[in-house]
């Protein structure tokens, strides 16, 4: 019987490495924090916690918090609003293992509202807050490769 020669194995394809995208997520302020607070509810924290475990596997670039907030109140009280809020998410998401020098926040105050003038008129009301509530919001923009599964982020 004549021996068969060894059979050589084509080498395993080396998968590319997966590509680094942004995500980008808005967070209403409503569903964080109070109305004209910058202190997590639970409601908010739980949502933070969800955000957290998506995040865990993943190697950053960077995270970028942004607050904004309505045009409610004076420009300077809301520039430091939004920073505040910023901060807070900044904060609870490095208490829940994301790294803090991955975390860069920034606050925008009124300066960016998703609401076009107009669209909300009349005097302070419950009525006028609720139309206003789109533009308070804590923007999120996450660069990062998920490492357990290999989906980019």
């Amino acid at each position: 019987m004549a021996a068969t020669p060894p059979q050589k194995r084509a080498p395993e394809p080396v998968p590319a490495p997966p590509r680094i995208v942004p995500q980008s997520i808005d967070f209403s302020a409503d569903a964080l924090f109070g109305f004209n607070q910058a202190v997590l509810s639970p409601a908010g924290r739980a949502t933070l916690d969800d955000f957290a475990r998506q995040l865990s596997g993943a190697q950053y670039e960077a995270i970028f918090l942004t607050g904004h907030t309505d045009r409610l109140g004076t420009a300077k009280y809301n520039q430091k609003l939004s920073e505040r809020r910023a901060h807070a998410v900044k904060n609870y998401l490095v208490r829940k293992g994301v790294p803090a020098n991955r975390i860069n926040t920034d606050g925008k105050g009124e300066t960016q509202p998703v609401t076009r003038p107009g669209d909300c008129k009349g005097p302070r009301s419950a009525k006028l807050i609720a139309c206003l509530q789109p533009d308070r919001r804590v923007h999120v923009e996450v660069t990062g490769t998920n490492t357990v599964t290999g989906r980019s982020r």
